[in-house]
């Protein structure tokens, strides 16, 4: 073992990797294709003899990845995807999967192996300009993004209560200082993992509902590509910004360089991953398909929360109550997530200390970033912008630039000088450009519409 440690220091290669010979196994072993990788998380019971309610558990950490993926802004951009577009992007949320994965695995594959956050390699190999366009991306999409999911919450809070919208920004603002200060929120997301099934009820709302399933079935595996028009560009953009947020490529690197995982560990996390993309998209779904059902007169916008769970209309009375939990857990969820990786990302940038296992005299400019996105989002939440409209235009704002930031992870995980022999495989490489040219095509195409109109 000694010998090997000895050859592996003078090979460049692994050097710039920084992973001992003996803590890895080979590419081939570590990186699945994507049939397998999918294969696997979808049979992991069966292989393992174990049951489904303990497979469940074991994929707790990917599941509460998936569900924070399907934050506030999430929700309600699905629900109004269904309403404007009917049955005719379901094909986007099947196509989103292997996207997420290939995505994510690339986010968790950098700090594995380069033990860096994505800004701190862009910054080395492609120079600070990059670097502060990526940070000013991901500063500027989860500010707006905090913003308004705090005010979705606090219009859900205020219809619940009666009390004034604005009470409940400062409660929530207050609230999720304390998660982040107090690091309270590693405690808090675990308790939070047991009111994800509440997102089924929107499965339980689409089956109850009167769907045309044959039309449904249809749209899902033959895009209706000739019926677009300016509005189903529009909420494609949106739905794709919601779904490949930059929060979470940024968030999925830091967690691994967090908890300190190794190479041997990853085949694990590709797992977990798989297990709660598909989660976050079985959901997304049933939430289009119930929305589509629920507004079957047509192109219809909705302009507040309460028309939004309109979708849950067959669970009656307490279609509102469900939906206000869904919402309500998922912010919970989702915006400490956003601050956090928004302090991680620009400390990266500059190479500040961070890290929320540190006291703030020991990383000041961390806690200074992540205050204050967090009180930009505070101070939009309160300007009394229409909630879902802010949502909506959030994620609309994400799609127009999550594009540059894909490209950054294709070219940095295809960099054998940053990632050594652990570079990108076919599966991640065809699914991370196909999430480029898909994000890119209707970027393009938003744009073009734009300048007719005017």
């Amino acid at each position: 073992m000694a010998d090997e440690n000895e050859k592996f220091s003078k090979d460049p290669i692994h050097s710039v990797a920084k992973v001992p010979i003996d803590a890895v196994k080979t590419t081939v072993e570590m990186e699945k294709d994507g049939a397998k990788v999918i294969g696997q998380a979808i049979l992991y019971p069966l292989h393992k003899r174990r049951s489904i309610l303990d497979f469940f558990w074991r994929s707790k950490r990917g599941v509460i990845t998936g569900a924070a993926d399907n934050d506030p802004a999430g929700i309600v951009t699905y629900t109004q995807t269904g309403a404007i577009a009917g049955f005719k992007l379901l094909w986007m949320c099947v196509l989103a999967w292997p996207l997420l994965i290939a995505v994510e695995e690339m986010s968790a594959r950098i700090g594995v192996v380069a033990k860096k956050g994505i800004n701190q390699v862009i910054k080395e190999n492609y120079g600070k300009s990059w670097a502060y366009l990526a940070a000013s991306i991901v500063l500027v999409c989860n500010t707006f993004t905090i913003g308004a999911d705090i005010a979705a919450m606090a219009d859900i809070a205020h219809v619940l209560t009666g009390l004034a919208s604005f009470i409940f920004v400062i409660i929530l603002g207050g609230l999720f200082f304390y998660l982040l200060w107090k690091s309270g929120y590693r405690n808090v997301s675990r308790y939070l993992f047991l009111i994800t099934p509440i997102f089924l009820l929107y499965v339980v709302s689409a089956l109850l509902l009167d769907v045309p399933w044959g039309q449904a079935l249809r749209d899902t595996f033959i895009p209706p590509l000739r019926s677009f028009n300016s509005s189903l560009i529009f909420i494609a953009v949106a739905f794709l910004g919601t779904t490949l947020s930059p929060y979470l490529i940024y968030w999925e690197t830091t967690q691994q360089i967090e908890e300190k995982r190794s190479v041997s560990e990853i085949k694990n996390e590709t797992r977990g991953t798989a297990t709660g993309m598909f989660f976050s998209q079985f959901i997304t779904y049933f939430i289009v398909v119930a929305a589509a059902a629920a507004f079957a007169g047509g192109y219809h916008e909705f302009s507040s929360a309460k028309e939004a769970a309109l979708a849950l209309k067959p669970l009656g009375n307490l279609s509102f109550l469900f939906f206000s939990i869904g919402i309500l857990g998922a912010g919970l969820l989702a915006i400490p997530v956003l601050s956090a990786s928004t302090g991680y990302t620009i400390s990266e940038t500059f190479g500040w200390k961070k890290g929320l296992d540190k006291s703030f005299s020991e990383a000041k400019g961390f806690y200074l970033v992540m205050s204050l996105s967090l009180i930009i989002g505070l101070a939009i939440a309160s300007f009394g912008f229409n909630p879902i409209l802010a949502l909506i235009y959030s994620q609309v704002l994400n799609g127009i630039l999550m594009p540059v930031l894909i490209l950054l992870l294709l070219l940095i995980t295809n960099n054998k000088k940053i990632m050594g022999e652990y570079t990108n495989k076919i599966f991640t490489n065809f699914f991370g450009i196909l999430a480029l040219l898909i994000t890119l095509g209707f970027d393009t195409m938003m744009l073009i519409d734009w300048l007719r109109k005017f």
